[in-house]
């Protein structure tokens, strides 16, 4: 069976788990992993002593090495190494299928108002395509995340990358309107947040990436990706502002997406 793994990355607020929930309900076979679900124990999460709180925003506050090992295990199943950590259990039919039951909640806000002609025409476009090219012997995983871009060794294990930004004032309003259910307890950023950890880590670990790595600039745009970058990877970027056309963004995604498949 011919595993597709699509990364879906960009800062916090981008709009990237939406649009993953989106591609969920219009690619067949398909099913989403959260980067969020391999965060490390609180306990492992580096504390930043000038901040006096949990970096959870750093690659050090991510199990790396059990996500990578994960997405590798289901994309090739003869490299499962049980000497390492990974969130996969024997399907018995030559693969591995992903089992954990996400910490995400269920996202009720999972749509831009998009048309319902766009989705259906989304749907048969793809679908004609998988249906062609592999039958019905393949599956589509989803992996959403904040930091993908940051390790290059999990790009590689991607069949493409979508990568989504946002500017710095539309992103940081959209994080500051956010509540987030932990346990049964319900949980909002503490004040500063969003400037002491989200954005930086944000910058920091992406800077690298863009064209122009000036902060100023990355906060007007969300930075632009280098294309040598883009071109050894597969990373396809879109912009989603607050005045971006939604249904636009969707056909475009669509577009990229049916391409590479």
């Amino acid at each position: 069976m011919k595993t597709i793994i699509i990364g879906l990355t960009g800062a916090s607020s981008s709009g990237k788990s939406t649009i993953a929930c989106i591609l969920s309900t219009i690619l067949p076979n398909c099913q989403i992993i959260h980067e969020d679900d391999f965060f490390k124990p609180e306990s492992d999460v580096p504390y930043d002593e000038s901040r006096k709180d949990r970096d959870w925003d750093c690659p050090d506050a991510i199990d790396f090495v059990k996500l990578k090992h994960t997405i590798r295990t289901l994309k090739e199943p003869s490299q499962y190494d049980s000497t390492i950590e990974s969130i996969v259990a024997d399907s018995g039919n030559g693969y591995y299928d992903y089992v954990l039951k996400s910490t995400e909640p269920p996202r009720s806000d999972a749509s831009f108002q998009n048309d319902e002609t766009v989705i259906l025409k989304a749907k048969k476009s793809v679908s004609e395509i998988l249906d062609s090219k592999y039958k019905n012997n393949y599956r589509i995983i989803l992996l959403d995340g904040f930091l993908l871009l940051h390790d290059e060794e999990l790009l590689e294990l991607f069949d493409f990358t979508l990568f989504f930004k946002t500017n710095y004032q539309s992103l940081k309003d959209r994080r500051e309107k956010r509540h987030y259910t932990v346990g049964e307890s319900l949980w909002v950023d503490p004040p500063g947040y969003f400037d002491q950890f989200v954005w930086p880590g944000y910058y920091i670990y992406h800077k690298d990436r863009f064209t122009n790595d000036d902060e100023n600039v990355v906060k007007l745009t969300g930075g632009v990706l280098k294309s040598d970058f883009k071109d050894k990877y597969k990373v396809f970027e879109f912009s989603n502002q607050d005045n971006c056309d939604a249904n636009r963004l969707i056909q475009d995604v669509i577009s990229v997406v049916t391409e590479e498949l």
